[in-house]
């Protein structure tokens, strides 16, 4: 039984976007409760805090919640693979780490959570969300955005100011290392690139990108300088995705380790250098990359690991399956990954045949009627999912 002085420990393994936190309460929150929601959105708040708490003290203050009932809602979340719980009874301590919610179109194709929801809500709100997280549309196309952009503050900005904010800068954390920022600012005039746009984010986005596509600092320049929205003086991330994914240059970097390369060009070199099709590199770049924080490394191994076994395809089906296992594996290297792939082979486990792959990948039904959902066996299947997270 939980105690307010236990002790505790809270890592935030994501950040969350907007619309994580609109399918967090459009989804999430009519299957677990506005207790658990709000367990969760106060977990993930203290996470980000400079100041740790010691106990559980502070959370049931904060929620309003008994002991009891924290438990209950952590177990909710657990179920909806939002949340992991470690304990070590030496210590009398928990660890939680917090997981971002499913995208809408996942969390509503899912074979259980979709389940849940239909019969929950009924099949005219199931379809208006699937109509909703489907779209992207925000409603606001007719509308000229006429307000003051940040890029007035800057207005006697020169050269001679970003050559030494260049020097001075903090050095940026947690990015690829494969990308020489130093490099690509130095050659961005602050008229290309605004200094108002050079935010963590956006840097973040860029370096990102260049790794994973094997964009180099000079042709990245090219692609952000043509990707800015002049009218908004803004970099409009949309824009230099497609500008990236129209890039068809030989990657010529030799690597002697083929896992090396980045994902997307090993995937190219997988087809014999045939360019990789649209609809691959969005599943490389927000299904792995974005989802699940995959290393460009174990992405690589993942993706020859489905080729072997799925005829040459990159399902996004098994795709996800295997992901979501490596995650909850810990996979995160290449050795990692090869290695769990070797104890499966050693112990018989493989099979390059599609009957490996689960029914429901070959058949994609319609979306049943809620009266038609047998309560016991989606039961059955929701304890199934809890124990293999935990």
């Amino acid at each position: 039984m939980l105690n307010r002085e236990d002790r505790l420990k809270i890592e935030m393994l994501a950040s969350l976007r907007q619309e994580d936190f609109n399918v967090l309460h459009l989804l999430y929150a009519p299957l677990i409760g506005k207790d658990a929601i709000t367990l969760y959105e106060t977990l993930r708040a203290l996470s980000m805090m400079p100041q740790k708490i010691k106990n559980h003290l502070l959370i049931q203050k904060l929620c309003g919640q008994s002991c009891e009932l924290i438990e209950g809602s952590r177990t909710l979340l657990e179920q909806y693979l939002l949340v992991k719980t470690y304990y070590d009874g030496t210590k009398n301590a928990y660890l939680y780490e917090l997981y971002p919610p499913k995208s809408g179109d996942q969390f509503l194709s899912h074979d259980v959570f979709g389940r849940l929801y239909l019969r929950k809500m009924g099949k005219q709100v199931y379809e208006y969300m699937k109509r909703c997280f489907a779209s992207g549309s925000n409603g606001k196309e007719s509308y000229q955005e006429i307000s003051v952009h940040m890029s007035a503050l800057f207005h006697d900005w020169d050269d001679a100011k970003e050559e030494s904010f260049v020097q001075l800068r903090p050095k940026l954390r947690q990015l690829p290392i494969h990308f020489n920022f130093d490099l690509f600012l130095n050659g961005l005039s602050a008229m290309i690139f605004p200094l108002s746009e050079r935010t963590k984010e956006n840097l973040d986005f860029i370096a990102e990108k260049a790794d994973l596509y094997g964009i180099d600092e000079k042709e990245m320049q090219k692609l952000v300088g043509k990707s800015m929205d002049l009218k908004q003086n803004k970099l409009d991330q949309k824009k230099l995705i497609r500008y990236i994914q129209s890039s068809h240059k030989e990657f010529i970097k030799q690597v002697e380790d083929p896992y090396a390369l980045p994902p997307i060009r090993f995937l190219q070199e997988k087809q014999n250098g045939i360019a990789v099709s649209k609809s691959d590199q969005r599943l490389i770049d927000t299904l792995l990359y974005e989802t699940y924080h995959l290393q460009p490394q174990v992405i690589n191994v993942l993706i020859e690991y489905v080729l072997e076994r799925c005829n040459q395809s990159l399902s996004r089906a098994y795709v996800e399956k295997v992901a979501g296992r490596w995650v909850r594996l810990g996979i995160d290297t290449k050795d990692k990954a090869l290695a769990l792939i070797q104890e499966e082979i050693s112990k018989g486990k493989k099979n390059t045949s599609k009957k490996e792959l689960p029914q429901w990948f070959y058949e994609q039904e319609a979306v049943k009627e809620e009266s038609e959902i047998d309560d016991a066996a989606l039961m059955e299947e929701l304890r199934k999912l809890r124990d293999t997270h935990g």
